[in-house]
């Protein structure tokens, strides 16, 4: 089954009802559905939903012994959508007060379908999130802020308070104002032109990508760079004759 397909469930107590809604998703839907159980009862659908775990169900309403809202009250903490089928439109209100997603009345119109489906899709697109952090990266771009993805998650840091970068193998620690440090699965590479732009970093040594306005002195004769917080960083034979040449 393909990942984008909807995992449906159909339940109704009359098979006509769900061989036509089958046949009219399968018509103007194609392979858009992977219809994972046809259910007759309440008490079939509850062990099918269970199962499957879909991702839609259309149910009806009116079903001897237990009704469609019966069913929801099974599952109050449900991870599918409703959209309720039947012949009787008073039943709107009771079903919108379900959190049904939708409502539609018997005999089903294509066109009344289709719209359902249309915002069904709308809605489980994953853009809750990722188009989120998305949106937030585009705008923190431009104003010396990065987003730095650590295992559990994203932090958002001001260029202005990273002392530097130190290589760690394919990991790249983060040493921040306050002493704080992040370990980022990525190699120092990475990062070395996204930082070299903001014209605040600079390549001292194969293993320090560090934050100039943060140097405080350079020791000509150990080789290292220290910074305002008290930090020492190596320097490498290549990069000590850019700082002694007046660099800063």
């Amino acid at each position: 089954m393909s990942k984008s397909m909807i995992k449906t469930l159909l339940v109704d107590d009359e098979n006509h009802a769900i061989e036509t809604l089958k046949m009219l998703l399968e018509q103007h839907f194609p392979l858009k559905f992977d219809i994972c159980a046809m259910c007759n009862s309440v008490d079939q659908a509850i062990p099918a939903i269970q199962k499957h775990e879909p991702d839609l169900v259309f149910l009806d309403i009116q079903m001897p012994q237990k009704s469609g809202f019966m069913l929801l009250e099974i599952f109050p903490q449900r991870d599918f959508e409703v959209v309720f089928t039947t012949a009787h439109k008073d039943h709107a209100l009771p079903a919108f007060k379900h959190a049904a997603f939708d409502y539609l009345l018997k005999p089903i119109d294509p066109v009344e379908l289709q719209k359902t489906i249309v915002r069904f899709e709308e809605k489980r697109k994953p853009n809750s999130i990722e188009e989120t952090l998305v949106s937030i990266k585009r705008q923190i771009s431009s104003h010396n802020i990065v987003d730095l993805n650590t295992q559990d998650t994203v932090e958002y840091v001001d260029l202005n308070d990273i002392l530097y970068l130190k290589a760690d193998g394919n990991y790249t620690e983060f040493h921040l104002e306050g002493g704080k440090k992040l370990l980022l699965s990525k190699p120092i590479g990475h990062y070395k032109k996204r930082f070299e732009e903001s014209n605040l970093f600079v390549r001292i040594h194969h293993s320090f990508l560090a934050n100039a306005t943060k140097f405080l002195r350079y020791d000509k004769k150990e080789g290292f760079m220290m910074l305002r917080n008290g930090d020492k960083i190596s320097v490498s034979v290549r990069k000590s004759s850019t700082l002694t040449n007046g660099f800063y």
